[in-house]
Order: C-alpha cells, then structure tokens, then sequence
C-alpha cells in the first residue's frame, strides 16, 4: 500500500512539473516572437528613408517616412491590431493556432522647436493575451536625420 502511495505521488508530481515546463515553453516562445515583432519594427524605422524633417518632397510635405511621423502631428501614436506574436498547432483539436497583438508606436521628438538638431524617439509596444494573461513587450530607438 505504501509503495503505491509514493507511485502515485511521483506520477502526480512528475505530470506537474511537466504541465508546468510545457505552459513556461509557451511563454518563452511567445516572448520570442514578440520581440522578433517589436524589433522588425524598429529596424524599419531605423531603415526607412529618407528622413530629413528640414526638407520637403516636391509636394511640399516633409522628408518624414509614415513610421516616424510625430504622435503630436497624427493625433496620436499608430496603432496595428492583429500583429502575429506566434502560431502554433492544436494538436488536441488538430487547430492552428495564433496568438495575436496589438503594436502600438509612439514617436516624440526629443529636441522641440530646434531647427539644427532633428532626434525623433520611437517606442514601440506589443501587447498580447495569452491563457487570460495580459502581456506587453517594449523597446525604444533614437533616429536623427540623415544629413
């Protein structure tokens, strides 16, 4: 009788901790994939071009790509809804699954009113649920202009 006993708390215990390895796997890999999305994005405002706040194009805007127009010119910071954090197969309902965000960018220039110095910082934020668990990722850049 004992012996059973200690079985059965080894098997209870042991599905345990693996239910509890597999939910800290899930996690890593939505982590993972979230920042590969936070930091596509921030490497498409550090890319994209040209971006020369002191010039104008020939329609008379300025030298500004989408990604780095100011919140305060917007009316406020630019939001994606449905960002892919990680896709994965159900394989108990034979589903794909993917869990999805919502990236939101927010542009400041960190030198107002000058004239010399253009520096705009980006922050940009994911946000995701995951098993009714709300979770949020951020990173920021710093982009001056180009000439």
């Amino acid at each position: 009788m004992v012996s059973i006993t200690l079985v059965g708390i080894g098997v209870a215990s042991t599905l345990g901790a693996l239910t509890k390895f597999n939910s800290i796997a899930a996690m890593s890999r939505n982590s993972t994939g979230v920042c590969a999305a936070v930091m596509n994005q921030i490497d498409l405002i550090q890319s994209d071009g040209p971006f020369n706040p002191q010039k104008t194009n020939n329609d008379g805007t300025p030298q500004i790509p989408p990604e780095l127009v100011l919140d305060s010119t917007r009316g406020g910071p630019l939001t994606q809804n449905n960002v892919v954090v990680y896709q994965y197969k159900d394989l108990a309902n034979n589903k794909i699954v993917i869990v999805q965000g919502t990236m939101t960018t927010s542009v400041t220039d960190l030198n107002p009113g000058s004239t010399t110095v253009y520096m705009y910082k980006a922050v940009v934020t994911v946000t995701y649920t995951f098993l009714n668990r709300s979770y949020s990722f951020s990173m920021s850049t710093i982009r001056t202009s180009d000439i």
